[in-house]
Order: structure tokens, then C-alpha cells, then sequence
């Protein structure tokens, strides 16, 4: 889908990102010290939870990029805040359309961005996270650009899927890099500029803002529950009166050397992980044990193919696509 002249305006009002002309050096040196106190005021809240990374399809390296312009680098460590946008455009118009328009029409290196949330909830990386991106006027260098597609003005919102995505990606980076959501950690991009972004009902209205907070809470609170099992993913085979499914268990040591979860055939040491994969159809763990599972907190997942060869190229297939689980989101 191409833009036109309208969308282009609100492309270019609304990713506003490039570096400020100047700022005076008794300013640059009260931020400075501003931001120490900050991050000495976080140090002393407890850490947030790890939370597993959601699917994030990387095209970092396929999007449109400047032949002579590179952005500058920084260190993970500088990352303080995740800054929200929406595209400002349909949300059909995506990462593609945006990099190309932002690095021939303004002159960037590449897109402002560091991750792109389709309205189907697809979450698309877009510039490696040592980028230090032009996705606002101020902070670049220690913030993350998360945008939505789509135009969140008047009542337009994010789509469910893209609340799920974006509290999904934001918990996880949230514990990768010690943020705290409430404490300056998720942003809006209108917080920090003049901007009406990530639309007119982040704040006010809606205030979706609190939603994608509750899910990300919701998202950091299970993280901490689960966390406290003594087993992090048991990989469950069928055995019975001395005869054991050898065959499955071959057909996964790709799959197990990837992952390395702990395999066995209890299914009450099972229990007492967080995540069970049952590898075997009903005949040989049925329904009743799943529902075991589940009661005892467990999140379960079930590999029925009975082929061996099938079975196999099942478990390589995740393998080469990165994929612990095929149904159960992390």
C-alpha cells in the first residue's frame, strides 16, 4: 500500500526523531547528573522479573538502509526507558514502506525504530539494539523505539493483539535491562516531546497506556510465580513395564542438545516444573494426565505425531526456527 501526501505529512510531523541542533554545555551537565540520580533511585527497587522473549521476527538487516549513513553504537547497559509510538499511517503500511520513506525523504541512516508491531501482533525487529536510533528528540541514546502501526488519533486504538505483543516484548526487555514499567521504564513518545504520539487516548480518554501496563504486570507477575519451581521445562516420555518410546527420545536429541530441558518419564517430577512438553499421543499419556499437569500450575504442551521419522523432522524443524514450544506463549 503506498502513501499518500496526507499520510506522508503525519509521517513526517509525527517521527520528528533527528538529533537537536544544540543544547548548552551547563544543561548537557545538569542531565548528566540527573540521570545518575535516577538510575541510583532505580538500583534501589527490586529487580523485575525475567520474562522469556516473545516470537520476534528480526529484519534488522533486509530493511532499506542509507549506502553512506550509519547510525552511532552504544552499550546495552545505556538502555533506560522504552519509548511507545504508533506509525501515525494505516496500519496496513509497514516497516518497509517507513525505513524507505524515512531514509530517502529525511535523510536517515535507517528507520527510526528498534521494533515494529503489525496490528496482527507480529512483532518485527528493526534495528539492532545497539542502535542509537532517531525515534525521538530527546534520549535517543539511552531509550528503545517501540512502534505500533496504525493512527491512534481521536478513538482508534491498538488492536488486542497489539496490546498482547507490545506487553509481551516490553516485559521481556523490561527484565533484560532491570527497567521498572511505572518508574520512567515504558513511555509514551509524547512524554518526552511535544508530540501527539502514540496517539490521543495514551494518556487521556482510554488511557491505553494503563492497559499495556496491566498486561505487562500480569505478564512479570506469572514470570515471578513460575520462576519459584524447581524445573524450568521437563520433556515428558512414555514408559511402561520396562519398555520406554526410544524412538521419540532419538527423534528429539537435536531438539534436547538446542534446549536442554530436563527429560525424563515422571510424571510427578513433570509436575513440578513450569513447562511440560508430552511427547506422545492419548494412547500413551491420556487426557487424564494433561489435566494432572495443568492442575499442579504446570503450562503444557503435547507432540502427539506418532512417526518416528515425522516426529523427528518435527523436532529439527524447531530447532532451525528457534522455537521451544509450537502452541505455548512465552
Amino acid at each position: 500500500m503506498m502513501m499518500d501526501d496526507r499520510d506522508a505529512r503525519y509521517l513526517a510531523g509525527e517521527m520528528d526523531g533527528g538529533p537537536s541542533a544544540s543544547t548548552a554545555e551547563g544543561l548537557q551537565a545538569e542531565l548528566a547528573w540527573l540521570r545518575e540520580e535516577v538510575r541510583r533511585l532505580r538500583s534501589a527497587l527490586p529487580a523485575p522479573p525475567f520474562v522469556e522473549a516473545p516470537a520476534i521476527e528480526d529484519r534488522s538487516e533486509i530493511l532499506p538502509r542509507s549506502p553512506s549513513e550509519s547510525y552511532e553504537r552504544r552499550s546495552l547497559a545505556d538502555i533506560e526507558r522504552l519509548v511507545i509510538h504508533h506509525s501515525a499511517l494505516p496500519a496496513e503500511i509497514g516497516p518497509e514502506t517507513i525505513a524507505g520513506f524515512q531514509v530517502r525523504q529525511r535523510g536517515w541512516p535507517a528507520i527510526g525504530y528498534h521494533y515494529f508491531i503489525t496490528a496482527e501482533g507480529v512483532i518485527i525487529q528493526t534495528n539492532p539494539l545497539e542502535t542509537i536510533a532517531f525515534h525521538t528528540r530527546v534520549g535517543n541514546e539511552t531509550s528503545v523505539g517501540v512502534c505500533l502501526a496504525g493512527r491512534f488519533l481521536d478513538d482508534a486504538l491498538p488492536t488486542s493483539a497489539q496490546l498482547d505483543a507490545a506487553a509481551a516484548l516490553c516485559a521481556y526487555l523490561c527484565g533484560r535491562f532491570g527497567l521498572h514499567a511505572r518508574a520512567g521504564g515504558i513511555v509514551g513518545h509524547g512524554e518526552l516531546v511535544d508530540v501527539e504520539c502514540p496517539g490521543s487516548q495514551w494518556n487521556e480518554g482510554v488511557r491505553w497506556r494503563e492497559e499495556l501496563l496491566r498486561r505487562v504486570e500480569e505478564l512479570q507477575a506469572a514470570a515471578g510465580r513460575r520462576r519459584q519451581r524447581a524445573i524450568g521445562h521437563y520433556l515428558l516420555f512414555w514408559q511402561e513395564a520396562g519398555r520406554w518410546d526410544e524412538p521419540a527420545w532419538e527423534a528429539a536429541r537435536r531438539y534436547i542438545a538446542r534446549f536442554q530441558p530436563i527429560c525424563g518419564f515422571s510424571i510427578e517430577t513433570a509436575s513440578q516444573a513450569e513447562y511440560v512438553t508430552i511427547v506422545g499421543d492419548e494412547s500413551k499419556f491420556p487426557p487424564a494426565v494433561e489435566a494432572h499437569l495443568q492442575e499442579a500450575g504446570c503450562i503444557v504442551e503435547r507432540i502427539s505425531e506418532s512417526d518416528p521419522d515425522r516426529l523427528r523432522q518435527l523436532f529439527e524443524r524447531m530447532v532451525e526456527q528457534d522455537l521451544r514450544f509450537l502452541s505455548v506463549g512465552l
